[in-house]
């Protein structure tokens, strides 16, 4: 099945429009496929699970800021990232990578 694209004057529209609304409109890069996303008030109430979850997440941000801060740790933190990126590694920051490791120590 063809497909119609009225270039004048809008080609496609990506984004939020209105204040008043939450219709999202999108466009997908990959596919060009354009399709409208509601963002509403969550439904579902939170589970004692993502309320762990989020205390883990909490726990492992705060022990990684103190340990960015933590001067006799910086070197030592510096090289094993580097080795980290140089194996492959997928974090191209270094607070990220701090983050990560915290966050297996938890």
């Amino acid at each position: 099945m063809g497909k119609v694209f009225f270039e004048d004057p809008i080609h496609h529209i990506s984004g939020k429009i209105s204040k008043k609304f939450r219709t999202i409109y999108n466009l997908r890069k990959a596919s060009q496929n354009k399709f409208t996303s509601v963002h509403g008030d969550r439904v579902a109430p939170v589970t004692a699970e993502e309320l762990a979850q989020r205390e883990k997440f909490k726990q492992a941000r705060q022990a990684a800021m103190e340990r960015s801060k933590d001067l006799s740790k910086t070197a030592a933190d510096q090289a094993a990232f580097r080795a980290a990126r140089a194996a492959g590694d997928k974090h191209t920051t270094m607070m990220g990578w701090l983050f990560a490791e915290e966050y297996k120590k938890l």
